[in-house]
Parts: C-alpha cells; sequence; structure tokens
C-alpha cells in the first residue's frame, strides 16, 4: 500500500511538472526528483513508455543528407550503427574526427580557463575557482569548461552541426533531437582514488526521459590509461536490478555492479583521439580513475525533450559557422536550448 501511495504521488508531481514545461518551458526539481522514482520503480518501463507518447508527434528532421564525420547514417551502415546501440548500448567510431581538428580543440584546452571542479570531501564554493590547465602540476581530478566559451569554438560548431551524428540520434530516439549539453572537461592524475564528483564510480543518468551522450576522444586512451567504462546492455528496461535502483542515484562500487552483471559485461574503451564514442548512459558507466595519461573529452547530449533538470543557460553567440548557421535555418529546434 505504502509503495502504491508513493508511486501515485510520484505520478502526480511528474505530471504537474509536464504540464509547467509546457505551458510555461520551466523544469521544476520536484518533477524530475519524480522522473527518477519512476524510472527505479518501474525499471526504466516508464522512461520508454513516455518516449513512445512523443514519438507520436515526432516531426522529421529536415537534412540535405545524413553524412558526416561518422559515416553515412542514411544506408546500411546507419542500420548496423543503430542496431549496436540499442542491443549493446554504445557503439564507437574511430578516427572520426580529424587531426587538426584534435590539435584546434587541444590548444583550446591548454590556454582557456577551466572551472576547478570540488573533490569528495570538499566544500563547492559559491565561485567556481578558475585556472589553466597544467599537466606537470594539475590541482584537482577535473577541470570543466564553461559553456559559453566552448558556444564560441568554431570546431565545437561544426561538431554540433553534423547530420550524421543528428541523424543517428534522431534513428535512436524516435524523435526529432534536441541538443542541450555541450562540455568539455580534463580528468587528470591528482591522484588515483576513484571520485563521485567526477563520475568515476559506477552510476547511471536520468536528467532527461531519453537521450544519448557523445564523447569524442581528444587525447589517446590506451589501455593502461584508465579508459571510459559501461556495462553492455545495462540500458534496456528491466536488466539493472531491483536492488541497485532501490538505491537511485547513488554510485556504485565495482565489486557490487560484477556481482550482479559479471566482470565479463564490463567494456573499456580505450581507443585513439579523434574517437566517437555514442552512449545510452541510462546503463552503468564510469570515468576511471587516472593513472596513465590525462584525458581530455568534448561531450554533447541529445535528447528526445528538454524536460528534466534544469542547467544553466548558456548562448549561441553571433558569430557562427556556416554548418552551424545552415543547420539553425532548417531545424533551430533542435538547438533551442542555446537560443
Amino acid at each position: 500500500m505504502k509503495k502504491f501511495i508513493f508511486f501515485t504521488a510520484h505520478g502526480v508531481f511528474f505530471t504537474f511538472g509536464v504540464i509547467q514545461f509546457l505551458i510555461r518551458g520551466v523544469n521544476s526539481e520536484r518533477a524530475h526528483q519524480a522522473l527518477i522514482y519512476l524510472f527505479c520503480a518501474t525499471g526504466g518501463y516508464f522512461n520508454d513508455w513516455c518516449s513512445r507518447i512523443m514519438s507520436i508527434w515526432h516531426k522529421p528532421l529536415e537534412q540535405m543528407n545524413k553524412i558526416g564525420m561518422i559515416g553515412d547514417m542514411g544506408g546500411a551502415f546507419g542500420d548496423v550503427a543503430l542496431r549496436q546501440l540499442q542491443e549493446k548500448g554504445y557503439i564507437v567510431f574511430e578516427n572520426a574526427l580529424p587531426s587538426d581538428v584534435c590539435d584546434r580543440l587541444m590548444n583550446f584546452a591548454l590556454t582557456t580557463p577551466a572551472n576547478i571542479r570540488a573533490m569528495d570531501g570538499e566544500e563547492k564554493p559559491l565561485t567556481p575557482r578558475e585556472a589553466i590547465y597544467s599537466a606537470e602540476k594539475p590541482e584537482a581530478i577535473r577541470y570543466d569548461y564553461k559553456s559559453s566559451d566552448l558556444l564560441l569554438n568554431p570546431d565545437v560548431q561544426n561538431i554540433m552541426a553534423d547530420q550524421s551524428i543528428l541523424a543517428l540520434a534522431e534513428a535512436y530516439l524516435q524523435a526529432r533531437p534536441k541538443l542541450d549539453v555541450v562540455s568539455m572537461w580534463w580528468h587528470t592524475r591528482f591522484h588515483s582514488r576513484g571520485d563521485s564528483e567526477a563520475a568515476q564510480f559506477y552510476h547511471f543518468d536520468m536528467d532527461r526521459v531519453k537521450w544519448l551522450k557523445v564523447f569524442i576522444y581528444l587525447t589517446d586512451v590506451g589501455p593502461n590509461d584508465d579508459p571510459h567504462a559501461f556495462i553492455a546492455g545495462s540500458h534496456r528496461s528491466g536488466v539493472i536490478p531491483q536492488h541497485f535502483l532501490n538505491k537511485g542515484y547513488k554510485r556504485l562500487m565495482d565489486d557490487e555492479v560484477f556481482s550482479h552483471f559479471g566482470e565479463k559485461s564490463e567494456v573499456k574503451i580505450a581507443a585513439p583521439r579523434g574517437t566517437v564514442l555514442i552512449e545510452d548512459t541510462r546503463g552503468f558507466h564510469k570515468g576511471s580513475p587516472v593513472s596513465g595519461n590525462p584525458r581530455l573529452l568534448l561531450q554533447m547530449q541529445l535528447s528526445n525533450s528538454l524536460f528534466g533538470v534544469s542547467y544553466p543557460k548558456a548562448i549561441l553567440p553571433s558569430q557562427k559557422t556556416p554548418a552551424l548557421a545552415a543547420q539553425l535555418t532548417r531545424i533551430a529546434d533542435v538547438y533551442e536550448a542555446y537560443l
């Protein structure tokens, strides 16, 4: 009875949150917490139901083609990529980003101030502490670059406009994608202990109803560099055991995860710089503590709706690359989070 009351109450909070979002375009923390609860209570099936409803009103993207940095998503290759995403929850495209683009983004990361993220046990400052990353003397585990700086970068703008990534996201989400996260960070060798603030323990994400994350490696990540790890297939509804979901957003240790899924289910994604990893982070994943070379990653998120958590607002600058300007002319609503 108690569980039924809780489920009903969260269903009401979720419904009112959706109505508020549709009328005012505003997300509430109570509605977001309700989404997390309903995901955990149903093993993910609630999100699947919501996504099917969203797909009814889906208006396809108006793109000239579906070719871009990860290949041609309009033919057989795209079908294979989609099936792997659906079955395993991730797909890797090695050497997708050209070397000269990687060089320019690395130069950006070495010359642009980043926010130093507070680590476990540290109090988060009211104003983020900024510093230029130094490989010789890192000051913390993670450095985060500001969205406003990233949106000014021409290479980042061109990646945001990539037609192949948008096409694969649309096929997976079964909805017109919304780009709502653009971020970049360093993971450093500050110390070898795992840190939950740096997402270095196993966890699932739940900021939206359905989404994909695009990780772009801007440094080589070898097998001895503690690469990103994912539990293959754990993104599917009904796969994560209920005793894990009952813990909610709590980070899990490796042995807890392996006790259910087994060590062989863990995929460690070592790959050269320029690699694009696309992942449904509803599945268990983590960024392993760095004991080898430091890692620089660029990330985008594409969702089937902007309903969920509220992110700090960032605005696209007036100066845009031709590729992004063309996309804004055709499909501006994909970028509405930044308009």
